[in-house]
């Protein structure tokens, strides 16, 4: 495409990132990636290898001093100086999935987003209209960038994407067939302003929608603007799937799926119970292992107050939860205020944020929780409740300590198998 045969500085050399340069390169693009942080050795050898030029450890002048286009990765926000630079000599801006829509050779796009859910809901998508017939495939946030899998995808491919507020600030024509927008709750205020901000970057998965694409959402979300496009409501599919025995979050899920399954599948059946079981990957409510009639349980995804709320509304009976992270700059108080009428053996803080959410406790008056050092101190706590379920779900971000959520989770999860060694009468769980 000689729309690409031209000079192009992608801003960020994360997983987005590099899968954006090689593509463009591939195109005959003349690309050039700059990077804030230090490159990993590996990925200097891919750009080496690939003949790109680059620069990390800082943005200078370089990166902008012949660029026709700015690719920004998921991680770099509009507000960044350099963004600002290019905007100011007036350079198009996208982001990466911006990018790889033009790119796309499929509309028949579904696109996911929403405070919690998204992952469940991408997968379940996938999964609904693969068992019944359509060739379908997942993207974007929820693991692999939508630029690194096009060569996968043909004009009928329906083609799955969860999208976060990241991807969508830097959007320009993105427009998919069906919109899914599940839930909003106070997130990412570290980045986005405030919740009104958070919200409306949200809503442009469906600005570019016309009267002939299709807005999923649920009747309870209040939306600051009119859509264009056609509106269904996941909720009112939720009596079909009254036979499922899950808690109401997973529910929701998988009616939002139902929904924009059958926009092209209109007599798509509802999904079994093994099925929306199977949709939720790891470090989701993910079960490790009982030791001493205590019951751990790896919710390391749950990076917000809303989505640790959830995970507390699963979980009956006695609970030691571990909650702590990097904040977002979320409030505590309305986890706090929940706590105070669950069954609580102890609540153990970790990281950064502990003393806030100690705060938090405080006010609420909560007084059974303690500090841990780390996730094997959280384990022999919590190991003096016989009968209780002990839950990781953090309600923060993980950097203050790990590279990720999965990277946190699997922490946790080797915490519970080494405090399990020492529990012989017990079968060991072995990792995945």
């Amino acid at each position: 495409m000689t729309l690409f045969r031209k000079r192009v500085t992608v801003v960020g050399a994360g997983r987005s990132g590099i899968a954006a340069a090689c593509v463009l390169r591939s195109l005959g693009a003349e690309v050039f990636v700059s990077e804030q942080a230090l490159l990993s050795p590996q990925t200097r050898a891919e750009l080496t290898q690939l003949g790109i030029p680059f620069e990390e450890n800082g943005h200078t002048e370089r990166a902008l001093s012949r660029a026709q286009l700015v690719i920004l990765s998921p991680g770099v926000p509009i507000t960044a100086p350099l963004v600002q630079r290019a905007r100011a000599l007036n350079i198009p801006i996208w982001g990466e999935l911006e990018l790889a829509y033009r790119l796309c050779p499929s509309k028949k796009i579904i696109a996911v987003t929403g405070t919690n859910g998204k992952s469940t809901t991408t997968r379940l998508i996938e999964e609904l209209l693969t068992q019944n017939g359509a060739r379908a495939i997942s993207a974007g946030n929820i693991g692999t960038p939508l630029i690194a899998r096009l060569n996968e995808i043909t004009p009928e491919t329906i083609v799955v994407l969860e999208v976060s507020s990241f991807q969508l600030e830097s959007i320009e024509s993105f427009r998919p067939t069906v919109a899914v927008l599940l839930n909003i709750a106070p997130n990412h205020l570290d980045r986005h302003k405030s919740l009104a901000e958070y919200l409306s970057v949200k809503c442009r998965i469906f600005e570019n929608q016309t009267e002939h694409d299709v807005l999923v959402l649920s009747k309870e979300l209040t939306l600051p603007k009119r859509p264009r496009s056609h509106v269904l409501y996941y909720d009112e599919l939720l009596p079909e799937l009254s036979s499922l025995t899950m808690p109401q979050h997973l529910k929701e899920d998988a009616a939002a799926a139902l929904t924009a399954c059958r926009v092209f599948v209109p007599t798509l059946p509802p999904p079994s119970e093994e099925l929306v079981r199977k949709a939720q990957l790891p470090h989701r409510q993910e079960f490790i292992a009982e030791i001493d009639g205590v019951k751990f349980y790896n919710d390391s995804k749950a990076t917000t107050v809303h989505a640790t709320l959830a995970a507390l509304n699963a979980f009956e009976g006695p609970l030691v939860l571990i909650v702590g992270g990097r904040n977002k700059n979320l409030d505590f108080t309305p986890l706090a205020q929940a706590l105070r009428s669950k069954p609580i053996c102890e609540i153990l803080l970790i990281g950064e944020a502990a003393p806030q959410i100690a705060r938090a406790l405080e006010a609420a008056h909560i007084t059974q929780f303690s500090y841990v050092r780390d996730f094997s101190e959280a384990v022999a706590r919590a190991l003096r409740y016989p009968g209780a379920t002990c839950l990781l779900s953090p309600a923060c971000a993980s950097f203050d300590q790990f590279r990720s959520y999965e990277e946190r989770g699997q922490a946790f999860r080797e915490a519970v198998w080494q405090a399990q060694r020492y529990a012989p009468s017990r079968p060991l769980v072995k990792p995945r």
